[in-house]
């Protein structure tokens, strides 16, 4: 890569863009872009992914029959509920496992199984759930308390160590015990006070304990059901799953909530979101999320409607910190150099010209939705000749090819994204360009997202990655920026260590006043602004296109991927 200015990345694109068509420029440019979000404790899902419309459910002339095809430019990885962190698992791992509770597009709570959404009991650590009468599973059987139970003990249960749960640290830390009262009633105890249990925990999806009990643990992180369960109690059945081209599910006649008005759902993979705008135009795909480039031409195509809303989520890049992983944390455990590193980024024309618009620029830590967000004091515009001055202060001096460097460490590295999102892989050659303008070498590499999801979670082994996080309804962000959550499928990927925040952290979900727990999600701001361990670069808008033949298909903030409460009133009005 040559030597540029800093704003030669930036040039090059406006004259990209006058040149070419947007959907030209994106072909050419290759690669992808994707929005990954995890989530356990109060964060969301890894994603791989203009004006609000309000959502109208309208059922009085429903048909009854057809299909449905959602496109997603990754495919299924894991669908057990106790695992699963990423966007597109949960797309089709939520039409097959239904949880306690579920959640509105506003991110308010909803029964689904239970009766009822619970509350703290007089001690504030006991929860009762009691479950709707008749719940059976797609075999027939009946859905009881045992479920529950089971479900619960495998993710923090001693006896169940070796499954590999993403929640078990958290559980083991918070909950005390879950018992059957009764067939029809469960009975939660934690451990203290745990201000974000109901909304974290009670979503997650119930397995049927007559089917994994006979399974050894360490054999539940494995099995194939895992992929291709054989008992469910969603709207859908899993049917079969076509591995890189789609997953085929039906119609679950057993389901709570009454058979859906269609047959068959289909979760087809797209090679990346271009082509899902084209597939829903030619009638190929009925819902998806498109690229960002395709927004604007999208409006033209008449058997499509958009929908558009600022997403709780966020795009941001993560440093490795960790030694031990890396010999690139020598650059990144420099806090002047992760600071110059961001001031570089010209984000609010990443924002216009990356995202087409469709993003915002970001300045904190927590998703611009989230009613936790502030401004914190410490910021970073765009101004590239403070950020070389600043790197000349650290010692890190130009060479004679321009690469800096500092004790035998020279300023480069591996920038990686996911394949898929066409916005992303355009945003990490900018990001590379603009970094070579204050002296520094990026290469960029787009993997699969799969594969990058294990990277950042569990191995570890990268040196910068960017990546999308789908946020939760609880401002709870344990799982991004605890010591805890280092490793073990948890999202601090960047290995950050901080001791006040690991105490702000833990107090925070402590802390049933909702003014002082905001208040600690204030001052965590404020020092991660101060630390930058893995800056926020946009908060993007969900762009989603819909097939006018697909009624009530109503996505909103919190009901895109896991939560879809008006499932049960799709329908395609021409019953195929």
């Amino acid at each position: 890569m040559g030597r540029t200015t800093p704003a030669d990345g930036f040039d090059r694109f406006d004259q990209f863009l006058s040149e070419w068509s947007r959907r030209d420029f994106l072909r050419r440019m290759g690669g992808a872009a994707a929005f990954a979000a995890f989530s356990a404790g109060g964060l969301g899902w890894l994603e791989a992914c203009g004006g609000n419309q309000a959502a109208k459910t309208d059922t009085g002339k429903a048909v009854k029959g057809g299909h449905i095809i959602e496109g997603s430019i990754s495919d299924i990885g894991n669908l057990n509920p106790i695992f699963t962190n990423d966007t597109a698992s949960l797309q089709v791992t939520y039409r097959l496992y239904d949880g306690l509770l579920d959640a509105e597009a506003n991110g308010t709570l909803v029964p689904n199984l239970a009766t009822a959404v619970p509350k703290p009991e007089s001690d504030q650590l006991s929860y009762r759930v009691t479950l709707k009468k008749g719940l059976k599973w797609s075999d027939g059987s009946a859905i009881t308390a045992d479920d529950v139970v089971f479900t619960y003990q495998l993710m923090f249960d001693p006896k169940y160590a070796a499954v590999k749960s993403r929640y078990r640290a958290q559980l083991t830390e918070y909950l005390a015990s879950v018992t059957a009262v009764d067939p029809q009633t469960v009975l939660f105890k934690t451990t203290k006070v745990y201000a974000p249990f109901v909304v974290t925990f009670m979503v997650l999806g119930i397995l049927p304990k007559a089917v994994w009990e006979k399974l050894a643990p360490a054999d539940v992180n494995s099995t194939e059901m895992n992929q291709v369960p054989t008992v469910v109690s969603g709207a859908m059945l899993p049917v079969k799953w076509d591995k890189g081209s789609q997953y085929t599910l039906r119609r679950n006649d057993n389901w709570h909530q009454g058979k859906t008005f269609f047959d068959t759902y289909i979760f087809k993979v797209v090679p990346d979101a271009v082509a899902i705008a084209n597939q829903l135009k030619t009638g190929e795909l009925d819902v998806g999320i498109v690229d960002k480039s395709q927004w604007d031409s999208l409006a033209t195509a008449q058997n499509v409607s958009r929908v558009g809303f600022v997403a709780p989520s966020f795009d941001y890049y993560l440093q490795n910190l960790d030694a031990s992983k890396t010999p690139k944390a020598a650059i990144f455990g420099d806090l002047q150099v992760r600071k110059a590193l961001l001031m570089a980024l010209d984000r609010k024309k990443i924002a216009d010209k990356v995202y087409f618009g469709q993003a915002v620029s970001a300045d904190s830590s927590i998703g611009l939705v989230s009613p936790a967000h502030i401004t914190p004091k410490a910021q970073y515009p765009f101004d590239a000749k403070k950020a070389e001055q600043m790197l000349d202060d650290a010692g890190w001096k130009k060479g004679a090819d321009g690469i800096r460097a500092k004790n035998g460490v020279r300023m480069e590295w591996e920038l990686r994204t996911n394949v898929g999102n066409k916005v992303r892989e355009t945003l990490i050659q900018v990001m590379a360009e603009q970094w070579s303008g204050i002296g520094v070498k990026v290469t960029t590499k787009p993997v699969q997202f799969p594969q990058l999801v294990t990277q950042l979670s569990s191995t570890r082994e990268f040196e910068m990655i960017l990546l999308g996080i789908s946020e939760s309804i609880d401002p709870d962000q344990t799982q991004l920026w605890s010591s805890k959550s280092i490793g073990g499928g948890a999202l601090n990927g960047a290995g950050y260590k901080n001791d006040k925040v690991d105490q702000l952290l833990s107090d925070a979900v402590q802390t049933l006043d909702q003014k002082k727990r905001l208040d600690m999600y204030h001052q965590i701001q404020e020092i991660l602004l101060q630390d930058l361990p893995s800056p926020l670069i946009v908060y993007p808008k969900a762009n989603w296109g819909i097939s006018k033949r697909v009624k009530n298909f109503n996505v909103g903030g919190f009901s895109q991927y896991q939560y879809r409460t008006w499932f049960k009133d799709v329908y395609v009005t021409d019953g195929k």
